[in-house]
């Protein structure tokens, strides 16, 4: 097959390429390269008789003594092996002749599938030889499991949008459902006009984890790359909330007035009153501090062919006990099965499956999906050596600094 080779083709012959490719992820589309402006982006394509038959949206990081790092995420993309290895050849004389020492690339391929108790139930154990044969600089970087040890999450809880979906959710998020909506807490989908509320409560999430995040400009990048962004906003109508809460309190005041008896029952019925005294104080008080109404939670999502992105998401947590996270994602749950998703991508978790973060996705229904993970083809081993003690030292200070910030809000 004789392949001819280009650089940076029409956004969109390389999107329609990208899109009908079944490995095919929103990071090797066009949008990505918006959303990440940061990085310079290159486009590879190869084509034989008029048709594009490989590709590879690359990620360009520029370091001092102009050094370069090329970065592919879940990519580079190929009609079948033998393609594969040629294009390889010519990415690896491409980053050569741009000054790159090194070309990283995370293909959108599964490793291992694991059901809701992290039972296996799928393997693809070949996979990994298959890229390290493409040739002998290419390394794989290995199974950690943690969340920030690679560019790309290593493990995705994911869920599969049927009609039945719910039934599936365990019975303590189908109780903070229930409960979210008793307390009045309404989702609305939205385009771009919440994005400022929106950042807000990504930035007290950021604060409370100890994180680093985004902010307003980035996340108004999504809605300028992908169309199929949409925000979801839970919002708290503390004026209707207040009275709802008000009336409780005359009614079941004046049901213990007329007791004479204190029974179990009557136990109940006054610890039920202490509780709605304190929530009325609280709604006074967040009343006082947002007037009648308070966006209390936020979550981003995307679709991408027939996958749900799940970004990022946020919350007020003076609002946890009113339930905003689960409400927010039945929501976009629902949303995207309408929109004929066939996955939910509720996005990384740590591969040890033992933490909080995959205990909530999880009571969704989630099954854990892991990712071959990361190769580095390396081209100028000694800086490549020098890089990979400097970055994990870098990481570690960027943390330091940001928690510091944090600490002095």
């Amino acid at each position: 097959m004789n392949i001819v080779y280009k650089a940076n083709p029409k956004p969109i012959d390389f999107d329609a390429y990208v899109n009908q490719h079944p490995l095919s992820s929103m990071f090797q589309t066009f949008g990505w390269s918006v959303v990440k402006r940061e990085w310079k982006s290159l486009r590879l394509i190869g084509e034989s008789d008029g048709n594009i038959v490989c590709a590879a949206q690359i990620l360009i990081r520029s370091f001092p003594f102009g050094q370069k790092l090329f970065y592919i995420p879940r990519g580079p993309l190929s009609d079948n092996e033998e393609i594969a290895k040629d294009f390889f050849s010519y990415i690896k004389d491409t980053a050569m002749k741009q000054g790159a020492f090194c070309v990283k690339f995370d293909p959108n391929i599964v490793l291992k599938k694991f059901d809701q108790s992290g039972q296996l139930i799928f393997e693809n154990p070949d996979v990994i030889h298959s890229f390290e044969s493409m040739d002998h600089k290419i390394v794989h970087k290995g199974f950690d499991k943690s969340l920030s040890a690679y560019a790309q999450p290593r493990y995705n809880a994911m869920v599969l949008a049927t009609d039945d979906m719910s039934d599936h959710f365990s019975s303590s998020t189908k109780r903070n459902i229930k409960t979210a909506i008793k307390k009045n807490v309404r989702v609305e989908r939205c385009s771009r006009e919440k994005l400022v509320s929106f950042a807000a409560l990504m930035d007290l999430t950021e604060q409370r984890k100890g994180v680093s995040l985004r902010n307003h400009e980035y996340f108004g990048r999504f809605f300028d790359a992908f169309d199929s962004t949409r925000l979801f906003m839970a919002s708290l109508n503390l004026k209707e909330s207040l009275l709802e809460v008000e009336s409780s309190i005359h009614q079941l005041k004046s049901v213990l007035d007329q007791v004479s008896v204190e029974s179990n029952k009557v136990k109940q019925q006054r610890i039920q009153y202490d509780a709605y005294v304190r929530e009325y104080a609280f709604l006074v008080e967040m009343k006082g501090k947002y007037g009648d109404v308070a966006d209390i939670g936020g979550l981003l999502v995307l679709i991408h062919k027939d996958t749900c992105e799940f970004l990022y998401s946020g919350i007020d947590a003076q609002f946890s006990k009113f339930y905003p996270p689960y409400l927010m994602r039945l929501s976009a749950m629902e949303y995207a099965r309408a929109q004929g998703c066939k996955y939910l991508n509720f996005g990384g978790i740590p591969g040890t499956l033992d933490d909080g973060l995959w205990e909530f996705k999880r009571s969704f229904g989630a099954l854990v999906v892991e990712y071959i993970g990361e190769f580095d083809l390396v081209i100028h081993p000694v800086i490549y050596t020098v890089f990979e003690k400097f970055l994990p030292l870098a990481k570690k200070g960027m943390r330091w600094l940001k928690r510091r910030n944090n600490e002095s809000k």
